[in-house]
């Protein structure tokens, strides 16, 4: 259905899951990355590697609406617009089809992804129209047999849920009489220990795992520009009072944390909210450089980073935060 759509052949390989891209472009393998909305060096694991892959690339282009930590990377930077500032849909793990309106117009200088992405077809020799969200669900709807009856401007308030038939009645409850692959499928797997701790659990004994704070989400790109920076303002590190009494920290002192990777400085909450054995920080600020010493382990599956379960080890430090900069030297 594809293919006759769009006249042409799609290709038949696997592509390349997220890990599998950096160790493509270390060997050589991919030449050009497009980033479109991600902060690859501040938010993925063992950054080190990552910005090894990064500058090994013969074109990074990065579309972004700030510019981050991978922008300091990118071959050219493409300025994108802010969800407030673009109409399309986004589709939800409810099933549900939802409109977005844009709110104000675009700021100088800069387009909608949907628009950038319609610049780069024409210049690349294959014809396309400004970018419409209208007429974009309407392709789709073509060509997605569960979005067959979606139209834009039947979207309301509230959305549709997929599948949506042809006469535009969407799915509340998509399990009703049956399910659509029978009884199930039950997939079992044997608990495996992770190679980090296998590997690095004597020399580094403590277990790091990563977490988020409400105010900021994930490296903070949006909401570190927000108000909300004045109420969460930097990445601490929470330590149980038995494993801080047993490295002499106190709440507030800059602890080193180190791992096979690296190592960052980051100041002391001692709390009870953790587990002796385990410390846990966020990593919302660029500054404090986390994933300097997060590893690059991954599930066998989905490839999924592993940033719960790091083998490190701490000591007291009289250090403050390095900046990118200073770590990369």
């Amino acid at each position: 259905m594809y293919e006759e759509f769009y006249h042409a052949k799609l290709p038949l390989h696997v592509g390349y899951k997220i890990p599998q891209m950096y160790e493509a472009a270390l060997d050589n393998r991919l030449k050009a990355m497009w980033v479109m909305g991600e902060d690859l060096v501040q938010t993925d694991p063992n950054t080190n590697k990552v910005v090894a892959a990064l500058e090994k690339l013969d074109l990074l282009v990065v579309q972004e609406i700030f510019l981050s930590e991978t922008c300091k990377y990118a071959t050219v930077v493409l300025p994108g617009a802010s969800f407030l500032e673009k109409s399309g849909t986004f589709t939800n793990g409810e099933r549900r089809i939802q409109r977005v309106n844009k709110v104000v117009n675009p700021l100088p200088g800069t387009k909608p992804d949907g628009q950038i992405v319609a610049d780069i077809m024409n210049r690349m020799g294959y014809a396309q129209a400004d970018y419409n969200p209208e007429t974009l669900l309407k392709e789709i709807a073509q060509i997605v047999p569960f979005f067959a009856g979606v139209k834009w401007d039947e979207l309301g308030e509230n959305g549709k849920q997929w599948p949506v038939k042809p006469d535009g009645s969407d799915t509340e409850i998509l399990h009703i009489e049956s399910f659509k692959r029978g009884l199930g499928s039950f997939q079992f797997a044997d608990y495996r220990e992770s190679n980090e701790t296998q590997q690095n659990g004597k020399d580094y004994p403590l277990i790091l795992t990563t977490n988020r704070e409400l105010e900021h989400y994930n490296c903070g790109t949006m909401t570190r520009r927000t108000r909300n920076a004045d109420i969460l303002t930097e990445d601490v590190l929470l330590i149980h009072p038995d494993d801080a009494a047993a490295h002499f920290i106190a709440d507030g002192d800059m602890v080193c944390v180190e791992s096979p990777r690296g190592k960052v400085d980051v100041k002391a909450r001692v709390s009870d909210e953790v587990r002796p054995g385990v410390i846990s920080t966020t990593f919302h600020f660029p500054e404090m450089a986390l994933n300097f010493v997060t590893s690059d382990e991954h599930d066998s599956e989905a490839l999924c980073p592993e940033y719960k379960v790091v083998a490190v080890r701490i000591r007291k430090s009289k250090g403050k935060y390095k900046q990118l900069a200073e770590v990369r030297e």
